[in-house]
């Protein structure tokens, strides 16, 4: 048996030809029978109206009409899912996380990671998770390494906090956290015993997950790779590939690996 995951920020509602693009990741997830994906930059505006949550929602959040996690999950009809806002994103978003589950999904878990709970606050960060056969997943969009008001450090920390109890946990999301840049966010992270599993896997496609210049990274003029899925323990992992490089469906590429269990 294997199983497969994805993380993909997807930079929702921001993107031209939107519709489009989000066709292209639920094809995608339905032809490669993704397991669970995670997903980040979850966006719904502010001012559309509010929905009835279909019975696949497992969320407590209020839905908008043209929540992002809302529409894949018309084409993912055999997953459940979860969303949650964060904050105020470009002045007319909630934006948010969302995680599908093609398992049932047995607990969730969601938290603020900065200093700031201002949803208001563009530098407000959180996590979100669920379990699910056996694994909890948690979706992430962290800040900066050297933002003096918001540390990745008491980010990273905060979130240690709630998964030091847990046997078996993914960590998938943007982390903005270059892996060349030494003594920084990626560092940090190894040292602290947490596995790339790129690194892990039998085969490997694609390395960067942003082209370049993006928002956030406002002055770089080649790719980088900022997204991850870390693990806390080895695993048996077949492959670990960076997708829609080619076929851009957001500023950011997307992960998908397979671990064999």
């Amino acid at each position: 048996m294997t199983m497969k995951i994805m993380t993909l920020n997807t930079h929702s509602l921001s993107e031209e030809n939107g519709l489009e693009k989000l066709n292209k990741v639920a094809k995608f997830i339905l032809e490669n029978d993704v397991d669970v994906i995670a997903l980040q930059e979850v966006n719904q505006s502010i001012n559309a109206d509010s929905v009835m949550a279909p019975s696949s929602y497992r969320g407590c959040h209020q839905l908008k009409s043209d929540n992002y996690a809302l529409a894949l999950s018309s084409y993912l009809e055999d997953y459940q899912w979860n969303w949650m806002p964060i904050k105020i994103g470009f002045d007319k978003f909630d934006e948010g996380l969302a995680i599908f589950s093609k398992t049932p999904i047995v607990s969730t878990e969601e938290f603020v990671l900065t200093n700031t709970d201002d949803y208001y606050n563009w530098k407000k960060r959180a996590a979100l998770a669920i379990e699910s056969n056996g694994v909890w997943i948690y979706t992430v969009h962290f800040g900066w390494w050297d933002d003096e008001d918001e540390p990745f450090v008491h980010q990273w920390e905060t979130l240690m906090n709630h998964v030091q109890d847990k046997k078996n946990v993914y960590i998938a999301g943007d982390f903005n956290a270059p892996d060349d840049r030494r003594k920084e966010s990626y560092d940090y992270i190894l040292k602290n015993g947490w596995i790339d599993t790129r690194t892990l896997a039998k085969e490997v496609k694609g390395k960067e997950t942003i082209p370049g210049k993006i928002a956030g990274w406002d002055q770089e003029e080649k790719g980088m790779r900022i997204d991850y899925i870390m693990s806390n323990k080895k695993r048996l992992i077949k492959s670990h590939q960076v997708i829609f490089d080619q076929d851009r469906v957001s500023d950011h590429y997307g992960i998908i690996l397979e671990e064999a269990i």
